[in-house]
């Protein structure tokens, strides 16, 4: 046959013929239905509803996962800037301890020294009023032997 021949008796016959052996189909079809209900859709469905359910869970404990390590890690920044304050606390306090030893020891050694000095002042006048008094009784003893070295005559 030709192709147009093809296309116009195919046109003409119905694809789907409603006849006697409908009934006969529909039988068929519920009586697999029954059949396969119980043996292959059933176990599907309730596969398919733990898969979800499994899904759901897996995401549920996800979101609480992600909850309690979003709260550890505040409370992990909380505690680690409590640490660093109370480590800054520490070090200010060991530098303030460090500085006013320093200031205690620095005064110490100032009132040590002013001491020290003020008594080598003081034995430095008495030796300077001691070294006076003996030359001033020598003065003209002295005077009188200068006077012979310079003019080169005993008096």
């Amino acid at each position: 046959m030709p192709a147009p021949a093809i296309i116009l008796a195919s046109a003409a016959a119905p694809v789907v013929d409603i006849d006697g052996t409908i009934f006969i189909q529909a039988g068929i079809f519920l009586l697999l239905m029954a059949i396969l209900h119980p043996l292959l859709f059933k176990p599907w469905l309730a596969t398919r509803a733990r898969r979800e359910h499994a899904i759901d869970g897996t995401l549920l404990s996800a979101a609480e996962l992600r909850v309690q390590s979003e709260r550890i890690g505040v409370d992990y920044e909380a505690r680690l800037a409590d640490a660093r304050g109370r480590a800054g606390a520490v070090r200010s306090d060991t530098v303030k301890a460090a500085d006013s030893e320093r200031q205690r020891k620095l005064t110490e050694a100032r009132n040590a020294s002013s001491i020290d000095l003020q008594s080598l002042r003081d034995r430095l006048t008495a030796e300077s009023e001691a070294a006076r008094a003996t030359l001033g009784a020598r003065v003209d003893e002295l005077a009188a032997d200068i006077a012979t070295r310079i003019l080169g005559r005993t008096p």
